[in-house]
């Protein structure tokens, strides 16, 4: 395999920052030494006996002795020897604890590591206070910074705080919004959806045709086209991305099983024949699960930790807390004016104290924390999707009765959700749709009067004692993003008497089909648009929580209602399918649509090009930093 080019490694000389191991250890001894000695000054020399520092840092007098010379190089104390048996050392402390823990706070973030800054930190507020200027630090270190390379050259790096891990980038299985939205600034794939104009354009591909029946599909790539590691990007590569979509095994292999057969009819053209007509194939094509990767990564089991596509933007080193990407100079598109991205993930229980107003600064919230209402900076915001509460029909149990997930259904008040909790929950949700134009102002906004309230409370306490329901637990899951809201069901299904136990697990636990099979309840967002093709992936996907929860004859009529609407010409046939979805759904008390959702999106003035789509992301490649 061909070496991937990076900025780093070719063009530009850019500073590492890692340290040794050891190096941060000394940090640690240093501050263990302090903590012990921590009645003699800073510059005061004292007696100590070697075993006293050996058993300061919990080490044999041998390892004290090397730990010692280290701090000695580095000029952090001065040590003098006792020469001869019973006399003792010397030490004197030269730097202020206070600068060994902000340091190494620093370090630590600056290798993405920032929930261990913060634990460092905090592990040490006994001996020292720091935090305030580590924060003040921090704040300035987000955003935009250039790095002078030679007389005329300028390398500008763009430093992003993120408030939720990265769980997959590799393009079949990732189901979460960030990683998606990193997948396709790292991949490509045959054609674009443009949202604004609602339709599809070229990608890899720059023309494409169908047979009359919309079951046979042509697509001819551009040619010239290089992956990362500078290996040029075929319809073999095509072939290998696509055919992966037909194992079961995948998340997204939905948008493979209706394939029947791929062929590879030249270096530059691949022909796709389906099982049945579907005339909305551009749209599975334009997924981001349907990306293209060099088909040796394919070959080679590659888990995609560093993945290697063909956009804007290239993997160059990621870890559990730091993603780093640089532009792709060879990129057959529009080259990416910032040269590099830093994406760093940030606690979300740190994520108001991380918010700046640094030149360059860019940060999503969804949800995280409140924004400031004297806030400076231009805000966007994006409606993203619906809150959702799906019910397990598959398994056994007091959720087979409808009447009981009736009363799961309507004794949330949607509208005092909006109202308590507030931020990102912009109304009441009216099904598994969203339509902007048609969406409840504060002036348009019903809202219950107390007499309607206490008459629905009534009816549904009636219906309650009509249904099988005996004080069982129902175990609700979900992730920290939406454990506020969890809570919040809670104690609403409490006041009807309903248990509820909430767990909240990691990111990448959700989607494990154990759990899914675990849980009674999964509350999540659903990332729904104006644009009704999003909503396929929750009705077709059996990795999808909706789907996933519906018992097998539901998801029947949802393929018979969904198939012909695929094979349909008439424009309005979309339409009349969302509708008719959206009606079984509620009609058969599958899920409980609760709130329409959003993304803000703060930047510094200074920013440009700062375009979100509808995932509430905004795309790398646009962004530029106006000088001033």
């Amino acid at each position: 395999m061909l070496r991937c080019c990076t900025l780093e490694s070719i063009e530009y000389p850019f500073e590492d920052y890692r340290k040794e191991r050891s190096d941060l250890r000394i940090a640690e001894d240093y501050v263990q030494l302090r903590l012990a000695f921590h009645h003699y000054p800073d510059q005061q020399s004292f007696h100590i006996a070697m075993e006293e520092v050996a058993q300061a840092l919990f080490c044999t007098a041998r390892n004290a002795k090397i730990i010692i010379t280290k701090m000695v190089d580095a000029k952090w104390i001065q040590f003098r020897s006792g020469r001869g048996r019973g006399h003792t050392s010397e030490l004197t402390f030269l730097l202020p604890v206070t600068t060994v823990l902000l340091d190494e706070a620093k370090q630590r973030v600056i290798q993405g590591e920032v929930q261990s800054a913060f634990e460092w930190l905090q592990q040490h507020e006994a001996l020292a206070v720091v935090r305030p200027q580590f924060l003040e630090w921090l704040i300035r270190y987000f955003g935009y910074t250039t790095q002078q390379i030679g007389q005329d050259r300028i390398i500008e790096t763009l430093r992003l705080p993120i408030y939720r891990p990265i769980v997959s980038l590799e393009p079949a299985n990732a189901l979460y919004a960030f990683d998606t939205h990193l997948i396709g600034q790292v991949f490509s794939r045959l054609v674009h959806y443009d949202p604004v104009q609602r339709t599809f354009t070229k990608d890899i591909a720059h023309h494409w045709e169908s047979n009359s029946d919309a079951t046979c599909w042509t697509f001819y790539l551009l040619k010239g086209i290089s992956f990362h590691n500078g290996q040029e990007l075929t319809a073999q590569d095509v072939y290998t991305s696509l055919i992966q979509l037909q194992s079961p095994t995948v998340v997204h292999h939905w948008l493979g099983q209706d394939i029947a057969h791929i062929q590879v009819i030249t270096r530059y053209q691949i022909q796709i024949q389906l099982h049945r007509p579907n005339t909305q194939f551009l749209f599975y094509m334009s997924h981001s699960a349907a990306s293209i990767f060099p088909s040796s990564e394919g070959d080679s089991n590659h888990e995609f930790s560093l993945p290697i596509g063909s956009g804007p933007y290239q993997v160059v080193s990621r870890h559990a807390g730091k993603c780093t990407l640089e532009v792709f100079p060879s990129y057959f598109g529009y080259r990416g004016q910032i040269d590099r991205i830093e994406i760093i993930i940030v606690p979300e229980n740190e994520a108001e104290a991380c918010l700046g107003t640094s030149p360059g600064v860019l940060t999503v919230v969804t949800g995280e924390f409140s924004i400031p209402e004297d806030l400076k900076m231009p805000l966007t915001q994006t409606i993203t999707g619906i809150s959702t509460l799906t019910f397990n029909l598959r398994k056994e149990g007091i959720l087979q009765d409808k009447t009981f997930r009736n009363v799961l259904v309507n004794a949330i008040n949607r509208q005092h959700m909006v109202q308590e909790l507030g931020e990102t929950r912009l109304c009441p949700a009216q099904g598994l749709q969203i339509h902007t134009n048609s969406l409840p102002t504060a002036s348009t906004e019903h809202v219950s009067e107390p007499e309607e309230s206490i008459s629905l409370s009534t009816s549904l306490l009636e219906q309650l004692q009509h249904t099988t329901y005996a004080g069982e637990v129902l175990h609700l899951y979900t992730f920290h993003r939406h454990a506020q809201d969890a809570y919040w069901l809670q104690q609403q299904y409490q006041n009807y008497g309903i248990k509820i136990d909430v767990h909240i697990v990691e990111w990448s636990e959700t989607i494990q089909l154990a759990m899914m099979e675990q849980a009674d309840l999964i509350l999540f967002e659903a990332m729904v648009s104006e644009n009704l093709l999003h909503l396929l992936e929750y009705i077709q996907s059996d990795r999808n929580f909706i789907r996933h929860s519906l018992p097998l004859d539901i998801v029947a009529q949802l393929d018979e209602l969904t198939y012909p609407m695929l094979a349909s010409t008439d424009q309005h046939a979309l339409s009349h399918w969302s509708t008719a979805v959206n009606r079984l759904l509620s009609d058969t008390c599958t899920s409980a649509f609760l709130v329409v959702r959003t993304a803000s999106t703060i930047h510094h003035p200074s920013l440009r090009g700062v375009n979100v789509n509808h995932k509430g992301w905004v795309n790398f490649d646009t962004l530029w930093f106006h000088q001033t």
